[in-house]
């Protein structure tokens, strides 16, 4: 049987929804950025200010793929905009069911 790249796509995100990952509308990159700021601040109950979000993109957005596969394992401490210094953690390995876990259909990016 022969499936288009969307028949595809759209059986995927159905199963991927019926295990109960939660299916979200992500259009853009800037709807990409603004859902994972809003997931970091869920997961970790803090707010995090512009500034802080854009240090926790640059942290993320260091070495090659294994490095970024312990960067996500780990935590971050990261420096609060008042001095002081909170830890941010980006899954919970401990605990793996506790993630939320998303699925959105293609997100276009333009540039980069």
């Amino acid at each position: 049987m022969i499936q288009s790249e969307a028949q595809l796509e759209t059986g995927l995100i159905k199963r991927l929804h019926s295990l109960g990952w939660e299916p979200v509308t992500i259009t853009d990159g800037a709807g990409l950025r603004a859902n994972l700021k809003a997931q970091l601040e869920a997961q970790n109950g803090v707010f995090l200010s512009e500034a802080e979000f854009t240090r926790v993109l640059n942290h993320l957005d260091k070495g090659n793929v294994f490095d970024k596969a312990k960067i996500l394992r780990d935590r971050m401490a990261l420096p609060r905009d008042d001095g002081t210094t909170v830890c941010i953690q980006f899954l919970n390995t401990e605990e793996w069911c506790r993630n939320r876990y998303q699925v959105t259909s293609q997100v276009t990016q333009v540039g980069s």
